[in-house]
């Protein structure tokens, strides 16, 4: 009871003024940060990113990392109901787990989520700390990208660590990839301006799409050249040929412009050789 009179005073404090403009990503998660903070006062929550926390639980209670894009998609699509997705969220975050028992989660859930590597290697460093790791998986990437693993539920996806009971580890990508296509929406294929497409798959797997092998060595994807992808956030993906110079500037362009976002990683462009992404230079 004690628990949700503090989340009510909490989200009665931290509400926007009646009549504000809808909140940015990093006002939304500083919001839940304050909230979770006030509903959980043994635990440490920190703010690791926009949509991004970490909650160390403390006294051998261990650590989550979770990311908000659910609840945030979910608020900005119906913002009078600020209180209520942020009560929601907070009355589903996993409860403490001992550092010497593993989580059991849902294995149907698991799903692959690409990240940049500096974000990786600053969340991995605060994991480390706790005792544990980020499960992940260098992916068909090299140097920018890598890929996380995550159970992605109805109110939020959780990174998953070493704490975390997953089964086979040696079957964790293959179930992870099986298990997005699954629950993927229909994948389309938009005609942009200097033949460029834009592809979209709901806004929560776009950046995933790049673990698909068949996708990309199927010979559906038509271009001039070898196909060269921007992936500046987890729900942008534009991709042209190699030899499209006028396409291959517009998607540098849509990168420098997307990559400093709420979901952005990396600017970079890349190219798909020999089954995996390379960084791509004009050549």
């Amino acid at each position: 009871m004690r628990k949700f009179l503090l989340l009510f005073i909490a989200l009665n404090l931290f509400a926007p003024p009646a009549g504000a403009g809808n909140l940015s990503p990093g006002a939304f998660t500083d919001a839940v940060a304050a909230a979770v903070t006030t509903a959980l006062p043994t635990a440490k929550v920190m703010v690791i990113g926009n949509l991004q926390l970490l909650i160390n639980y403390g006294e051998g209670g261990g650590s989550a990392t979770l990311s908000l894009s659910n609840a945030y998609d979910l608020y900005v699509r119906d913002p009078e109901h600020l209180k209520s997705v942020i009560s929601s969220y907070v009355s589903a975050i996993p409860p403490p787990v001992p550092s010497v028992k593993a989580n059991r989660i849902d294995r149907s859930r698991i799903v692959p989520v690409v990240k940049s590597r500096q974000w990786f290697d600053h969340v991995q460093r605060l994991y480390k700390a706790d005792g544990k790791e980020l499960r992940y998986s260098e992916g068909p990437f090299s140097g920018e990208l890598i890929v996380i693993y995550a159970e992605d539920n109805s109110t939020a996806m959780r990174f998953l660590s070493t704490a975390d009971e997953v089964g086979d580890r040696s079957q964790l990508n293959d179930l992870a990839i099986a298990n997005m296509i699954r629950l993927l929406p229909k994948i389309e294929m938009r005609a942009g301006a200097d033949n460029t497409w834009l592809i979209s798959a709901g806004g929560d797997y776009e950046s995933s799409l790049l673990l698909l092998d068949d996708l990309w060595s199927g010979g559906q994807i038509k271009v001039d050249g070898e196909i060269v992808v921007a992936v500046p956030a987890k729900d942008a993906l534009l991709i042209t040929g190699s030899h499209n110079s006028a396409g291959i500037t517009r998607l540098r362009k849509f990168a420098a412009d997307v990559a400093g976002g709420p979901y952005g990683l990396t600017k970079a462009l890349f190219v798909y050789r020999g089954g995996r992404f390379t960084m791509f230079k004009n050549e």
